[in-house]
């Protein structure tokens, strides 16, 4: 009696021990299969996340820096619309009088922003008549694209692709606007130098992680803000040996918006 107990209980042990060998085996590649999905999942809604919360910064960026931008707009187009500005043949020396004027005023509100204030007569003859912090300055600019733009009059305001500023070196841009009497003509053009030295650290401080980095290019496709400071200014995105750098910037030149994904030729 006691022998066969022995024998029957060691049966059982014997189907357990290979239940258990079935079973655990099948317990623990489902764990690891549902490890697997799992970590699928919560990457993918980690990228996506990553992804919308790209977005959302880069366009409180775009938004910061075009807030900027206008606000610079909107004080040359006020300038321009000043009743001395409407009658700046008859009074240039007013015209004068108020560079000094707005020069002091966007130094004090704005420190380091402004390179000159200016303006000009609409006769194509290049000459315009600024303030700088050296004071008076007659300056001609007949060759430049920018004031030959201005010269067409097709628009009333405008701001002109990033130079390099002869006085300073620093990067400037252009903000310009149309001066027109009473009955609407155009008379003159009121200008403002502008460092981008604010825009281009809103730019550069927009990364992800330890090796993101931006990039911010004229209209024209210039580099503005780049990791290789031997490119601003002097490059074009649409002239890197790079395909994939080449096709992100003929969406960022369409004004495409939205992730582009790739990988550099350098691994980068």
């Amino acid at each position: 009696m006691s022998n066969n107990n022995i024998s029957n209980q060691g049966n059982v042990r014997t189907v357990k021990t290979e239940i258990l060998m079935y079973v655990l085996p099948i317990v623990i590649i489902g764990l690891v299969i549902m490890s697997g999905i799992i970590f699928k999942y919560v990457g993918s809604t980690f990228e996506d996340q990553l992804t919308r919360s790209s977005l959302n910064n880069a366009q409180e960026v775009s938004d910061g820096v075009s807030a900027w931008l206008e606000t610079r707009m909107l004080e040359t187009q006020n300038a321009a619309n000043i009743p001395s500005a409407k009658a700046l043949r008859e009074n240039p020396a007013g015209m004068n009088e108020n560079n000094k004027y707005r020069l002091a005023l966007m130094n004090k509100i704005y420190p380091g922003v402004y390179d000159s204030v200016s303006w000009g007569p609409f006769d194509g003859s290049g000459v315009l008549y600024g303030e700088t912090k050296s004071g008076f300055k007659e300056m001609h600019n007949a060759d430049k694209a920018w004031y030959k733009e201005t010269m067409t009059g097709a628009k009333d305001s405008f701001m002109s692709s990033p130079v390099i500023s002869q006085a300073t070196g620093k990067i400037i841009v252009n903000s310009i606007a149309l001066a027109k009497d009473n009955n609407g003509q155009n008379v003159g053009m009121v200008l403002a130098a502008i460092y981008v030295d604010a825009v281009m650290e809103k730019v550069s401080d927009f990364k992800l992680g330890e090796k993101g980095y931006s990039l911010l290019v004229s209209k024209e496709g210039t580099y503005i803000v780049n990791p290789d400071e031997s490119a601003i200014m002097k490059k074009k995105i649409s002239e890197e040996d790079d395909p994939a750098l080449r096709t992100l910037g003929e969406k960022m030149l369409s004004g495409e918006e939205g992730i582009y994904k790739f990988t550099r030729a350098d691994g980068k």
